[in-house]
């Protein structure tokens, strides 16, 4: 099955468990748009829904914006009852409540306006199919194992298949009160209301296990408090724009339905739901570092999970090398079966120096120097694996080439087959060293150097130090492209520029690599109508012969990649081009439901219809997405920590126009924090410092520290 459209779909999700559903929240037959209940990549019911005997319900209200929970309203067309009555139109209401959480729950309360007694059926329809998440994507399988036939124990409705990784998985659904009937997947629940009587169903489906004995209430108030927590950790940030508060409450809301507790204690951010629901590390690091300034754990959760799944011999079937970091890991049962090679999967060529760099700017906001301590064998082994085994054909760039006959083309961010074109649309042929990458390797040497010295390897810091130099200057002689006055995307196998004109040197910008006097110009391509739509930065040129605004990574616009250019924008002092981007972003979010950034959207230009084109199957939420906005705001401020001396630089705030004012609460820069607050007079930014607290002194810089 190819999915085809979930733009309206509705999500909820809670440790790896998730509903996805249609607009209405049903789950209905043979859906083309992956509906389901979801747990560790397998769909545990592929149909979930709701009707009044055989007539379908009137939608009032649908919706999911609490992250855990989602409600429906419902009401009945014009319709006959059991005793021969026709009802009126919207006489009846059918309120459906759902919590996510150990289990899903649902509470179904049903009033009868009416003023004379009814008597209705109400019918749930359930199936399970147990499909692979990579089959709802389109794999095809010669085998799979076997769904058992579904039975009703002690009252509890049960579904079994027995896969071919040995395991036996079930979805469990129960019921508050016993049904009417139950044949062929229907459950029906015959209701007799007098005027203006209610009655209550309550259903509770569980994956794999026995759900608690708790009621909807106690998980209702469970994860309302849980979520208090989380939004309350960690530094506030209060605007003087509505529109942006919510925006930024719906940033930290989607990384929090994205957290994960594993049984050990270990925590980690899924990458996106629904088809990247689990650990990956590329955007596991770039979240963090988005995300740093405000909750540092999250970066701390991330180091040890990354080193935790580090690799520690040659698996070529897995893309394994000793000290290189995972791309993904998944528990499904293709990957389980040998089928794929996700178990985990290291086909992935910057996760590595992403891990190292996070490791650095860890430590420039935290000073956590016990933490890096610990870790410091896994930080060694990842330089390793840059330094011996990453360079495949020696000429001093980290590069790509796939072993896995199931695994990844390309390695890079931009890993869809087709990502990586030549200037006339050919495939770049590999190994491939692109460019961003050659970026994070540099800033990750750099900022690693302070962190060794302090770990008393004085040799190393010299070292590293001294091999960021060295890079540096390689990097802006062979990859630039003095008749577009641009960076290549790569270079090839044959140590060719790949010379098309894409967004990837954006994120060159973020790490620092670039010299000054090249940056105004790759700014300047970046910013063009080409390249800029208005609603971002594109993924490709709308000049090239391969653009589609639709192509995943052919012309789209991805948010947390125009997150990273904006950064880059401030380190290079392009603050209007850093406030076009963060407008433009701003403007899309109010533009899509729940003020969401959606893992991408069209690349299509900008419309006096003021709205952007969605991606047909865009992962909502999605992690780098919503750590999109957290970083823009920090490159807005210009927060740049230096927690080892106890400082926090503030180099050259500017709020965009839709800003009058940002206030900052508990920062935390190593041992101190602060309070802050910035306002715009015309173009003008005022900063005062409302309170520090701790080792921590505030200093205004013009330029950041590159």
């Amino acid at each position: 099955m190819l999915i085809r459209d979930i733009r309206d779909a509705l999500v909820i999700r809670e440790q790896g468990i998730f509903l996805l559903t249609d607009p209405s929240g049903n789950v209905p037959p043979d859906n083309p748009s992956g509906f389901g209940l979801y747990h560790l990549d397998t769909r545990y019911l592929s149909v979930y829904d709701f009707s009044f005997a055989d007539v379908r319900p009137v939608v009032l209200l649908s919706t999911a914006e609490l992250g855990f929970s989602e409600e429906q309203v419902l009401t009945n067309p014009t319709m006959p009852c059991l005793e021969s009555r026709i009802l009126p139109r919207g006489s009846i209401e059918a309120r459906r409540q759902r919590v996510v959480g150990d289990v899903l729950e649902e509470t179904l309360r049903v009033t009868n306006y009416n003023v004379f007694p009814i008597e209705i059926d109400v019918v749930y329809t359930l199936d399970a199919d147990f499909a692979d998440i990579f089959e709802i994507r389109g794999s095809e399988r010669e085998k799979r194992g076997q769904i058992l036939p579904s039975r009703v124990e002690d009252g509890t409705m049960v579904f079994a298949y027995d896969g071919l990784d040995d395991r036996r998985r079930e979805t469990r659904v129960s019921f508050s009160q016993p049904p009417f009937s139950i044949k062929e997947g229907q459950v029906t629940f015959r209701l007799s209301l007098g005027h203006r009587e209610s009655a209550t169903i309550r259903l509770l489906v569980a994956t794999d296990k026995r759900p608690k004995a708790s009621r909807r209430a106690e998980r209702l108030v469970t994860m309302c408090s849980r979520y208090r927590r989380w939004m309350e950790s960690g530094a506030q940030v209060i605007t003087s724009n509505e529109f942006f508060n919510a925006v930024l409450e719906r940033s930290f809301t989607d990384l929090r339905m994205l957290w994960n507790r594993t049984r050990d204690g270990s925590s980690y951010l899924a990458a996106g739901t629904p088809w990247y629901d689990t650990f990956f590390g590329r955007d596991s690091a770039i979240v963090a570092m988005q995300t740093l300034a405000y909750k540092p754990e999250i970066a701390r959760h991330s180091l040890r999970m990354l080193a935790r799944y580090q690799g520690d011999k040659i698996d070529a079937w897995r893309d394994e090398e000793p000290g290189k970091i995972l791309h993904e890991w998944r528990q499904n049962e293709m990957t389980a079966t040998g089928e794929l090679p996700f178990c985990p999967y290291y086909g992935s060529v910057d996760s590595t120096p992403l891990f190292l760099l996070l490791a650095g700017e860890y430590y420039a906001w935290t000073a956590d120097l016990k933490l890096l301590r610990e870790l410091e064998p896994n930080l060694r082994a990842a330089l390793h694996w840059i330094d011996a085994l990453a360079d495949i054909d020696g000429d001093g760039y980290i590069e790509y080439e796939a072993r896995s006959a199931a695994g990844l083309v390309n390695q890079g961010w931009k890993d869809s087959p087709e990502a990586i074109i030549n200037a006339d649309g050919t495939l770049a042929k590999p190994p491939i060293a692109l460019v961003e990458v050659q970026g994070y390797v540099y800033a990750a040497k750099k900022k690693l150097a302070p962190i060794f010295a302090a770990l008393g390897d004085q040799e190393l810091a010299e070292r590293l130090s001294r091999e960021a130099t060295q890079l540096r200057q390689r990097f802006n002689r062979d990859f630039w492209l003095e008749d577009s006055g641009f960076l290549a995307l790569a270079l090839d196998g044959e140590n060719h520029k790949v010379a098309s004109i894409t967004s990837n040197p954006g994120q060159a910008l973020w790490t620092g690599i670039v010299r000054q006097r090249l940056a105004e110009s790759i700014v300047d391509v970046l910013m063009r109508n080409d390249m800029f739509s208005g609603w971002g930065i594109r993924t490709l040129s709308a000049a090239s012969n391969r653009f589609n605004p639709l192509g995943y990574h052919l012309g789209t616009v991805w948010p947390h990649d125009n997150s990273l250019a904006a950064m880059g924008f401030k380190k290079y002092r392009f603050e209007d081009e850093l406030n076009e981007v963060a407008t433009a972003l701003f403007d899309a979010a109010r533009s899509f439901s729940l003020y969401r950034l959606p893992e991408l959207y069209a690349g299509s230009a900008r419309s006096i219809q003021y709205t952007p084109v969605p991606y047909p199957v865009a992962c909502r939420p999605q992690a780098w997405a919503a750590g999109s906005f957290p970083l823009i705001l920090q490159a807005i401020l210009g927060l740049a920590p230096n927690a080892p001396e106890g400082e926090l630089l503030i180099v050259r705030p500017r709020l965009p126009y839709w800003l009058d004012s940002v206030q900052v609460r508990n920062l935390q820069v190593g041992q101190g924090s602060a309070d802050l607050l910035f306002s715009r007079r015309g173009v003008r930014t005022r900063l005062e410092v409302l309170a520090v607290r701790g080792r921590l002194r505030v200093s205004v810089v013009p330029a950041w520290p590159l």
